[in-house]
């Protein structure tokens, strides 16, 4: 099997496993320069995975058993890098986040799943790296990267609690639609918003408390209704695997955690992030007309944020409520 290449820009971003050195890229392999240990790719995909530390109630264990039989998100079949671009822009999340991060930032996904989105973000010269623990997921990504030959996304298997990634290395950090998956969300968060440059942006994507509800509603209901219950299956997926696994995903998931806007203003104040944005927009406040994701606005009071998260009923419920809040993380 062809080495998946590293990029010179990501590979200065890795760190040994535990809060090691600086590593280099061998044939088959990582290395740390400081005592020269090994860490070999594992069925092809570059592995710095650490075991989960801690009483976790076998929770990593289950979701990871889980993605290795649900690799998510699925492709359309084999599909190549110009249909997964045309797709990229038509999706108003995904292409607005591309205009928000703009040019030749250091961008890392934590919980890339098949790597989409990181391998959509590597346009406009942009270096991704897309990090998960579910080797089914990232063998798909690393195929796709190699049958495409891209060369600024790359994809290592890590362990979301102990990412083997130096504090303060990238540009934009997004965790989009994991954390809610972890034993402990916080914790994790806690984590992920070290990898962000003094200055950088933090971007996480959660299960809101009041949108999760219908979602729960049909995981009831659904094996009674079939999969055409569901909006996104319905209205928006043909490839019939793809409709396999979001169904899997979405009622099926052995460990989910639900959250609020608030949840995440307390994580901020915690790690020293400053509220920037929220997607979708907190009513009454000036996100409503922010021209991208990272423009800078105000959380609103918590009447606003809670009504707002009512009104989500009647929209990103259907979706699987899947909420963002964007954080810059403070100079000191």
């Amino acid at each position: 099997m062809v080495d998946q290449a590293v990029s010179p820009k990501i590979l200065a971003c890795l760190a040994a496993p535990g809060g090691g050195g600086a590593l280099e890229r061998i044939a088959g392999a990582f290395r740390a320069q400081d005592d020269g240990t090994h860490y070999p790719d594992v069925d092809g995909v570059p592995a710095l995975f650490a075991r989960p530390n801690g009483a976790d109630g076998g929770v990593t264990a289950r979701v990871k058993d889980f993605y290795e039989e649900n690799p998510f998100p699925n492709y359309d079949g084999v599909e190549d890098f110009g249909k997964l671009v045309h797709k990229g822009f038509r999706n108003p999340f995904s292409a607005g986040l591309l205009d928000a991060i703009g040019c030749n930032k250091l961008v890392l996904e934590v919980g890339c799943g098949t790597g989409q989105l990181a391998h959509f973000l590597q346009l406009n010269n942009n270096h991704t790296l897309g990090v998960d623990m579910s080797l089914a997921s990232l063998r798909l990504a690393v195929e796709h990267k190699r049958r495409n030959n891209l060369v600024r996304s790359g994809f290592v298997q890590m362990n979301i609690f102990d990412l083997a990634i130096a504090d303060g290395a990238f540009d934009v950090v997004i965790a989009h639609g994991v954390l809610h998956h972890t034993f402990d969300a916080r914790r994790a968060f806690a984590a992920v918003a070290r990898k962000a440059k003094p200055g950088g942006i933090v971007m996480v994507g959660l299960y809101n408390w009041y949108a999760r509800v219908p979602t729960w509603i049909r995981s009831k209901l659904i094996g009674t209704f079939g999969p055409e219950i569901d909006f996104v299956v319905r209205r928006r997926i043909r490839d019939a695997e793809k409709a396999r696994i979001w169904i899997a995903d979405q009622y099926r998931n052995p460990h989910e955690t639900w959250h609020s806007i608030d949840d995440v203003l307390g994580w901020f104040d915690e790690c020293g992030l400053e509220f920037v944005n929220c997607v979708p927009a907190i009513l009454g406040t000036a996100g409503e007309e922010a021209d991208s994701y990272f423009a800078a606005t105000a959380p609103g009071t918590r009447g606003q944020r809670v009504v707002s998260q009512l009104s989500w009923l009647f929209t990103i419920a259907r979706e699987g409520a899947l909420f963002d809040v964007v954080g810059r993380r403070r100079a000191s």
